[in-house]
């Protein structure tokens, strides 16, 4: 019998089957937390919303209550004017035309006998009605106090209007009312400074529930009731309520009243506005559903098919490497794992382990020799071409070992670099300050260049250069003086594919152009250049030794902050020479 893993009476299953549970699984709790995270997101700005819509009743009421002192100021100061008190009437017209600024607004007077005296929409000694509105002056009478009416015709300009009126107090009478009428429409405009977006309208309800103004459609609504449902909320309601518009749209209101006047202050929206988040949170989670479910399966699916067909091909060489051997099989819900069990648990895929991991430290023993052999004949090979060439230009065999041994130090500089990066080459700055480190001449060089790395074939030949450099520079450069100084800087001009280096010396003794051309100066003028397939300029300049090199960029394996370029190899293939001179033949 085979051995039991679960106790469960679960069937086997498919590996896909298992997969699509699993991603059902993982996306349950994530789509549950989303779903709660957009609603309380939706419930946060609905809140915010009904609180935006209440402040700014609230505040639209509190700058009527603002227009409404202005005018009583205006007013007031008016009342103590001396053409007033003289009853020079003319002189008055006159001084309230100057001071009436609105071109909403008039100026009027009245007597007890509700007559208007002055009215500064009529010219000086015009004939004149009686006021519009008795209710209001009369209060004024019998209260003494400043009295702002509700909405009613003007008695000469025909339109919806509305008083703020102070009484003229002369000892304990009061014989006269001065008055601002405004009309409707200057209240649209204090709504209007609001500056709300389009759903929103503001409104104001006068005490006897007309509306007196609207930030939307004034002309069609002013002086029209108040839907009465609408109007008994509005006076009870705290906070936000929904209801119906004097339009008939589903509406969420609030509403403040004015300190002074007593009026409704309205700000709506329509219920859709608000409502909105809710909506908006609901269709997302239902796509988020839809979607997180749909991926979930079709990857299970797909995954699974691959895994599947994974596990099916392994089980069939296991099967081939155990076939013969007596195994005990395991018995688990999943039917590939099944035979895959069945056939590893033999000491057979032990022994095919153990001898596979014997042909890879064979195979990689072999690749790290041939790795060997190939890199030391190309040094061989380097060595000896610099041996011979030092030899032709060397006097004597004192004079060879010291050029020799000089030459074979910049040599290890240069493989010391390359060992650091696993011989992919080098940093250039890296390169330049090992190379007068070795002179000990770092503290008298400036070396400036972007960060380039270069190939370690580019990585030899610029160490061969430098040495030649270093060494000319403390024999007969600018370094063999007190003052001098190497300046060493390379550039990468964008879009021409070239790396420009360039050693310069100044500040030394004169210099001169040499009489006899060694090693150093064909290593500088012809094989470098040669090597990288650029070229190369040698100039003794009045104010100094200078050296440009010029070679391409598919020699650096990265140029930080741009695009990493097509480079040498990581090694030298069994042909490629990685100096920059064939070695002579001898």
């Amino acid at each position: 019998m085979p051995a039991r893993i679960f106790d469960y009476g679960v069937p086997p299953q498919r590996l896909r089957t298992f997969l699509v549970l699993f991603a059902l699984a993982l996306t349950a709790p994530l789509v549950g937390l989303g779903i709660y995270a957009l609603t309380r997101m939706a419930s946060f700005e609905q809140a915010e919303t009904e609180r935006q819509i209440v402040q700014t009743a609230e505040g639209l009421a509190a700058d009527i209550d603002r227009e409404l002192d202005r005018a009583t100021v205006v007013l007031e100061t008016l009342s103590s004017s001396e053409p007033l008190k003289r009853r020079d009437w003319r002189a008055f017209h006159g001084q309230a035309v100057a001071a009436l600024r609105r071109s909403k607004a008039a100026i009027v007077v009245i007597d007890r006998n509700y007559q208007q005296v002055v009215d500064t929409l009529k010219e000086f000694g015009a004939e004149l009605p009686k006021t519009g509105d008795i209710a209001t002056a009369r209060r004024v009478f019998e209260t003494k106090q400043r009295q702002v009416s509700d909405l009613f015709k003007g008695s000469i300009s025909g339109r919806p209007v509305f008083n703020v009126e102070v009484p003229i107090i002369e000892g304990d009478d009061v014989p006269l009312i001065l008055i601002t009428s405004f009309q409707a429409s200057h209240i649209t405009d204090v709504l209007l400074t609001a500056r709300l977006p389009t759903p929103w309208i503001t409104g104001v309800t006068d005490n006897n529930g007309i509306i007196l103004a609207r930030s939307e459609r004034h002309e069609d609504f002013v002086g029209k009731p108040l839907p009465s449902q609408l109007l008994e909320q509005s006076r009870t309601a705290t906070g936000m309520f929904t209801s119906v518009s004097a339009a008939g749209v589903p509406i969420a209101r609030a509403t403040a009243r004015s300190q002074i006047a007593g009026w409704l202050v309205s700000a709506t929206v329509p219920v859709s506005y608000v409502e909105a988040p809710s909506s908006r949170s609901q269709g997302f989670a239902l796509g988020m559903i839809a979607t997180a479910i749909a991926l979930g399966v079709g990857l299970a699916y797909i995954f699974g098919g691959f895994m599947a067909r994974s596990l099916t091909a392994a089980t069939d060489a296991a099967r081939k490497v155990g076939q013969g051997l007596a195994v005990a099989p395991l018995r688990t819900p999943l039917m590939e794992a099944n035979v895959l069990t069945t056939t590893l648990s033999t000491a057979a895929s032990e022994l095919r382990a153990a001898t596979a991991n014997l042909t890879r430290q064979k195979e990689h023993s072999e690749f790290l020799m041939r790795e060997l052999a190939h890199r030391s004949k190309n040094q061989l090979a380097v060595i000896r071409g610099m041996a011979q060439q030092t030899a032709r230009q060397s006097n004597s065999v004192p004079e060879f070992v010291a050029h020799f041994a000089q030459r074979i130090q910049g040599l290890a500089q240069s493989q010391d670099l390359l060992l650091r990066q696993d011989w992919q080459g080098a940093w250039l700055n890296d390169l330049v300050r090992a190379h007068l480190d070795l002179f000990g001449i770092r503290q008298r060089a400036k070396v400036e260049g972007a960060p380039v790395f270069v190939s370690a074939h580019a990585v030899q030949n610029l160490g061969f250069a430098l040495h030649e450099l270093g060494t000319n520079a403390t024999k007969h450069g600018a370094l063999v003086g007190e003052h001098g100084e190497v300046l060493v800087s390379w550039r990468v001009p964008g879009g021409q594919g070239i790396i420009e280096f360039e050693w310069r010396e100044r500040d030394g003794p004169a210099v001169r152009s040499p009489t006899r051309q060694g090693f150093g100066h064909l290593v500088l003028t012809r094989l470098v250049a040669q090597a990288l397939g650029g070229t190369s300029e040698l100039e003794f300049l009045a104010e100094g030794f200078r050296w440009r090199l010029t070679f391409p960029v598919t020699h650096t394996l990265k140029v930080e902050g741009e695009a990493t370029h097509d480079a040498s190899p990581d090694r030298p293939s069994s042909g490629q020479t990685v100096v920059g001179f064939e070695p002579a033949s001898g």
